[in-house]
């Protein structure tokens, strides 16, 4: 089963939790976690048990908003909570080089957790998931890019809002705080959880800028990086190279290895050596999407085929068949009927 390294983010969870009025202990009870994987440098959770964390923590704090507010609350904690990464992360000089600074040492807060950027002629995508989990779960992902936004304001003194929100998840019932705190336009039920950005704002300075501490701060953290272990499976890290291209195109493995600085056939050998291939994980990641759109009765099959990067429903119908030996509208009936 998939193990993460998260202490930090989680102590972030029961830490705020606590605030509401909910004793660490028995959240972590709740959540079947052993205060003592918490401690110590092999401090790992499995992600079912991260995942029931976060549901715990809303359940028992009575807040369906708790990803939103827990980012409103760390925010302005961070230095004491992240402390270097949080230095660095302030001292960039602009809001773009934060973002790609937060990317690339986001495994010191949680080493099951992406935020990459990506730039258009005029739009950045700040994209977020999870690399064990392709549905990421709804409150997280709403903490992550709260918490991008909110220190996008913090960082640069500005008004700033992101041209729009999108989200992996369903909508919730209530979006009152979403709009307060997004203050964009918001988007369900969409192929990634990503921010949607004006690619000029990347380029709006930091008040609090030092190019000098930067540069020590991230040898520092370099080193710290060097220390942890490379957990992750190449083919996790290409699963979420793959989503962040559907549907736009099919995921080609050309794109996928530039975006992890190696060559394709560099990249099919290490494929190779975790027993899968580029293909296969392309079918799982369509098989495991397809399953879950299906489920919800708002998308249309013909949609489920094209955001999973089909030229024509037919070829997802065979492709669907292949994987579950059912039609996708013969899957659906299934599901629905179960549920009534």
């Amino acid at each position: 089963m998939s193990q993460v390294r998260a202490t930090k983010a989680v102590l972030a969870v029961v830490g705020f939790a606590a605030t509401a009025g909910v004793a660490p202990p028995v959240l972590l009870h709740a959540a079947g976690i052993d205060p003592a994987r918490l401690t110590g440098p092999d401090a790992y959770l499995l992600c079912t048990q991260e995942s029931r964390l976060w549901h715990e923590a809303a359940r028992l704090t009575g807040d369906p908003d708790f990803g939103l507010h827990l980012a409103e609350w760390a925010v302005p904690r961070m230095e004491e909570q992240f402390d270097v990464l949080a230095f660095a992360v302030r001292s960039c000089a602009t809001l773009g080089e934060h973002y790609r600074r937060v990317g690339r040492y986001l495994r010191l807060i949680h080493d099951g957790v992406y935020l990459s950027l990506t730039e258009e002629p005029d739009l950045a995508r700040l994209v977020t998931g999870h690399y064990h989990d392709p549905t990421s779960p709804r409150h997280p992902v709403e903490c992550q890019l709260a918490i991008s936004v909110l220190q996008a304001r913090r960082a640069t003194g500005e008004d700033f809002a992101p041209r729009s929100v999108h989200f992996a998840h369903a909508r919730p019932a209530r979006l009152t705080e979403h709009e307060r705190l997004f203050r964009a336009p918001l988007h369900y039920d969409c192929p990634r959880s990503e921010l949607l950005l004006d690619r000029a704002a990347l380029d709006r300075p930091q008040r609090q800028a030092e190019p000098r501490l930067l540069a020590m701060l991230d040898r520092q953290i370099d080193g710290l990086l060097a220390e942890l272990p490379d957990r992750q499976r190449v083919g996790d890290a290409v699963k979420r190279c793959m989503k962040d291209q559907l549907p736009d195109r099919e995921p080609a493995i050309a794109i996928v290895a530039e975006k992890l600085h190696m060559s394709p056939r560099s990249l099919q050998r290490r494929l190779h050596s975790e027993g899968t291939s580029f293909a296969e994980l392309l079918s799982e990641l369509r098989r495991d999407l397809a399953l879950r759109y299906l489920r919800d009765q708002r998308i249309a099959i013909a949609e489920v085929g094209f955001l999973l990067g089909f030229l024509d429903v037919s070829a997802f119908h065979r492709a669907f068949k292949r994987w579950t030996g059912s039609t996708p509208a013969e899957y659906q009936r299934s599901i629905h009927a179960r549920a009534g």
